[in-house]
């Protein structure tokens, strides 16, 4: 991973053109592909970009294009403070908790309340983008990637499937890929960019899961 800390100006050109003026910032090369460009203050980037993508260096400006999407971000350094390159490795996946993690052990063992004829084939399975929260194959065989959520599904649960898809595209011998989002209910722009992005999104149908689910698992949703 490349840790840039400098004193830059940013310009984004994609879906809309935008531009940040001069300041502070520390820029994250991740292994791979994504770039995320953080502030002084607040946990999120302020600019970021999923992998994977090509990084070009010309004297000072840092050009990120991600093809999938052609997306160019576009970073002027003014001023380096430091700019390190570490060597790091990180094979955890991330165990969910509590009610999620329920909802999800609960899915696995039965699947076809997502969809008739899908079968399971393994729960959080990793990739370079993050664990899989199920990797099915349905009736006609096909892989289909489910990314669940326990409560309302915002843009972002979209955006992490279309990154789990992209990257097992890779993988010619996959054949055709689904990408599906599966959530008591979706919200408005989590809804536009599924359609723009050709994600599934499939309505959780909240009375039957728990009546399957028996006495035990009524916190699921509580």
């Amino acid at each position: 991973m490349r840790v840039l800390v400098c004193r830059c100006t940013i310009g984004y050109a994609g879906r809309l053109t935008t531009r940040l003026s001069s300041g502070d910032r520390v820029v994250l090369f991740k292994e791979d592909g994504s770039v995320a460009v953080h502030a002084l203050k607040g946990a999120k980037p302020i600019n970021y970009m999923a992998g994977p993508t090509s990084v070009s260096e010309t004297d000072a400006v840092i050009r990120v294009y991600r093809p999938a999407s052609d997306e160019t971000l576009t970073i002027v350094v003014e001023h380096v403070h430091r700019d390190e390159r570490h060597a790091l490795s990180d094979e955890a996946i991330l165990e969910r908790q509590g009610q999620e993690r329920e909802l999800h052990e609960h899915l696995a063992r039965a699947p076809h309340l997502i969809e008739q004829g899908l079968a399971v084939v393994e729960r959080e399975r990793s990739t370079d983008v993050g664990p899989v929260d199920l990797w099915c194959r349905d009736a006609d065989g096909r892989v289909a990637l489910v990314e669940v959520k326990r409560v309302r599904a915002v843009a972002a649960a979209v955006e992490q499937v279309v990154r789990y898809r992209e990257q097992a595209r890779r993988n010619p011998e996959m054949g055709e890929i689904r990408a599906l989002v599966v959530a008591p209910e979706f919200a408005p722009q989590a809804k536009v960019l599924a359609e723009a992005r050709g994600v599934e999104c499939i309505v959780l149908d909240v009375p039957r899961l728990l009546a399957e689910a028996g006495p035990d698992d009524l916190t699921l949703f509580s």
